[in-house]
């Protein structure tokens, strides 16, 4: 399970906690995030190159492949590139294309608390709790400014639209109803260009699926397991 954005592995909690009892789940922390002595990457492709690595080095073979937002970028650049590795891809809340608004790419290195709170303020549906949204946006500041930076920075960078039709691996593509941040949209659109691929959209959940409508989300995860096998 593949982390997003400014984030680490707490991201997949309710995943670790809840699916672990069924499937050996492994969430690792990309470079440079809760790890001072790695740096982080200011490219897709960078961290896809660092994943192959742990994956080849530390993973038995053949796996399923969780991204959420950049790490569902991440996952698609290695299912295009390293598709042997996969069993299957799931996306979460992604897109083939991740354009970043220029003046959070600015307000990162300019005014980053602010900026964070209000990526945040964006990131969950509308119904969420304030506290909620206020743990996650300290969770995302903790990497700090040129770190969270260079994520964002990665995700404009990204665009697979056009080499997203390579994708072979069975795929299941997961996204909240009011997600403001990548759209339904764009998941439709990997939908409609990966063959075979199945729609899951959560009702009542933001940007952060995961968190806010946790039990739908690892029942699909589940389900698209166990019936590929």
């Amino acid at each position: 399970m593949i982390h997003g954005a400014g984030f680490n592995s707490e991201l997949w909690s309710n995943q670790l906690d809840l699916l672990g009892s069924e499937i050996n789940v492994i969430a690792p922390d990309l470079s440079g995030h809760d790890q001072p002595d790695e740096k982080s990457f200011d490219s897709i492709p960078g961290y896809a190159n660092w994943l192959y690595e742990f994956l080849e080095n530390r993973v038995e073979q053949p796996v399923y492949l969780v991204g959420h937002s950049m790490g569902g970028a991440i996952a698609q650049e290695m299912a295009i590139a390293h598709a042997h590795l996969l069993k299957g891809l799931i996306l979460v809340a992604t897109g083939a294309r991740l354009r970043v608004a220029p003046q959070f790419l600015e307000g990162l290195l300019d005014d980053f608390e602010n900026t964070v709170d209000t990526i945040m303020s964006y990131a969950f549906s509308k119904d969420s709790k304030r506290e909620l949204v206020g743990q996650w946006a300290s969770i995302m500041k903790r990497p700090g400014p040129a770190v969270v930076h260079d994520d964002f920075l990665a995700c404009n960078r990204f665009d697979r639209r056009n080499d997203i039709q390579k994708i072979t691996t069975p795929c299941l593509v997961i996204c909240g109803e009011q997600d403001r941040l990548t759209p339904l949209d764009l998941s439709r659109f990997l939908h409609e260009q990966i063959t075979g691929s199945r729609l899951k959209v959560i009702a009542r959940a933001g940007h952060m699926v995961m968190i806010e409508r946790y039990h739908e989300v690892n029942a699909a995860i589940s389900e698209f397991i166990h019936e590929i096998g």
